[in-house]
């Protein structure tokens, strides 16, 4: 069967359908819904409320398409997962969008009715956390279908009889390909329907779906595409939409080196859809080779933000070679519609099995506690006119302040504050803070502040941002 799925050209022009506007993953419903409410005076679309959260607020659904097959996307059914929220909006620009894709348009309209929840958890987006307004998983409802949100979904799915779904999710940004060095950046799975992990036809048809995505996929972000596992779990949704009868696709997104705000991996969302709307629309996804799907590996949870390999540390007069594997944990503000990075060691030891996005070799080097620069600023405006990389050379990882500020637990400036009591007892280890300094030929050759490194050499290297500790 002939497959002419036009994702080159579609990766090529997709600035031309992406929300400008759009840059941050941290939104709630009222910032991203008007995005989507731009398109309700266009007749393509139909926009209908399908239910009420705890904190009653509209769940959206948007509908387009006449064709005989239902299709049902659902995002943000975890609040703090908005990559694919953020794709959906580029999805309509490019449906009302009039262009060289007329034709593919045409074709997808006829063939399919697509319908999208953009935010099945408002609560959970509202504070950009996982679960809603009473910290329940809604992924974990499908069962028993106690909350409005899991109603509206389940409700939705059987009004529509939806053949296929489309399930998007994020995930952590540490899996890997299975045991390669390479960022799990997008996952798939068609869920299990039973324990048994049997492979009926709807199963089936999801798997050949993922196929043809995976092959379009695969030619942007080759070797960064896993399969998540598909331990059966009676309570999930997609297991559930499988058994209710619709081939359901499992979307995770992971990570993307230096892609912080998952802006690359929205667009690579936008290609997967779209692909997957052309596999079905055009039956592309009969004639693709289900055992192909088994051979995409497994994620697997193998990256680190940062690996330093071969390090030399002392205790008790003697030195041990070890690895250093150290993340950056983001941490919402107090209204998390922003956040901060603490980065903390988190394991130490041989780490040969596991990779870093940024690694380093420090073979012959030597690492060490940083110290508190001794004398104390009076506030934390006078660190204006410091020169951190002087601070550095000294061995310098946090200053000290007369006066704390405020409320807040994070700073611009690229190092560490503590109050000026404290005192040069910072231990190195395991789930501590990631703040040391390493020598190479008896002088300071880097800096680890906050767990960002800097090459006192070259001067290369960002401290995104400091910790008030």
């Amino acid at each position: 069967m002939a497959q002419n799925f036009n994702s080159q050209k579609l990766y090529d022009m997709y600035d031309n359908y992406k929300e400008s506007e759009i840059f941050n993953k941290r939104f709630n419903q009222d910032w991203i819904v008007p995005y989507f409410k731009k398109f309700e005076n266009n007749s393509l679309f139909r926009f209908r409320e399908i239910g009420r959260s705890l904190e009653n607020r509209e769940i959206l659904m948007i509908s387009f398409g006449t064709g005989p097959v239902n299709i049902l996307a659902w995002s943000q059914m975890h609040g703090d997962e908005s990559t694919a929220t953020m794709a959906l909006v580029d999805i309509l620009n490019f449906f009302s969008a009039d262009d060289e894709f007329n034709e593919m348009r045409t074709e997808l309209l006829q063939k399919l009715t697509i319908n999208l929840i953009p935010i099945l958890n408002p609560d959970g987006a509202e504070k950009f956390t996982r679960r809603n307004a009473l910290n329940i998983d809604l992924n974990r409802d499908a069962q028993r279908l106690q909350f409005p949100e899991s109603k509206a979904l389940k409700s939705a799915r059987d009004s529509l009889n939806a053949d296929f779904g489309f399930n998007l999710h994020d995930q952590s940004t540490r899996y890997t390909v299975g045991y390669s060095y390479k960022s799990a950046t997008i996952s798939f799975l068609a869920p299990a329907y039973n324990y048994e992990k049997e492979i009926n036809d709807v199963r089936a048809n999801t798997m050949k779906v993922i196929v043809n995505i995976h092959d379009e996929l695969s030619r942007f972000i080759p070797g960064h595409i896993a399969r998540y596992d598909d331990e059966f779990e009676p309570r999930a949704f997609g297991d559930n939409f499988v058994k209710w009868g619709t081939s359901s696709v499992l979307i995770e997104s992971g990570g993307w080196k230096n892609n912080y705000e998952k802006q690359f991996i929205r667009k690579m969302n936008f290609l997967a859809l779209l692909t997957g709307f052309q596999s079905i629309a055009g039956g592309y996804y009969t004639a693709a080779d289900i055992n192909r799907y088994s051979s995409i590996p497994e994620n697997k949870q193998r990256l680190f933000d940062l690996l330093l390999r071969n390090a030399s540390v002392e205790y008790a007069g003697n030195k041990y070679i070890i690895d250093i594997g150290i993340n950056q944990h983001e941490t919402g503000t107090k209204d998390n519609r922003d956040d901060y990075l603490i980065g903390t060691i988190d394991d130490m030891g041989d780490l040969s099995t596991f990779y870093g996005y940024d690694e380093f070799n420090l073979e012959g080097m030597t690492v060490a506690p940083g110290k508190i620069f001794e004398k104390p600023f009076d506030n934390i405006n006078e660190l204006e006119n410091v020169d951190f990389f002087s601070l550095y050379k000294d061995g310098c990882t946090y200053v000290k302040l007369l006066n704390m500020p405020g409320e807040s637990r994070s700073t611009t400036f690229p190092i560490d504050i503590v109050n000026h009591n404290a005192e040069d007892d910072f231990e190195f280890g395991e789930n501590r803070a990631a703040n040391f300094v390493v020598y190479q030929g008896g002088k300071i050759r880097f800096v680890v502040i906050n767990g960002f490194m800097v090459d006192l050499e070259s001067h290369k290297g960002d401290v995104i941002n400091g910790m008030i500790r």
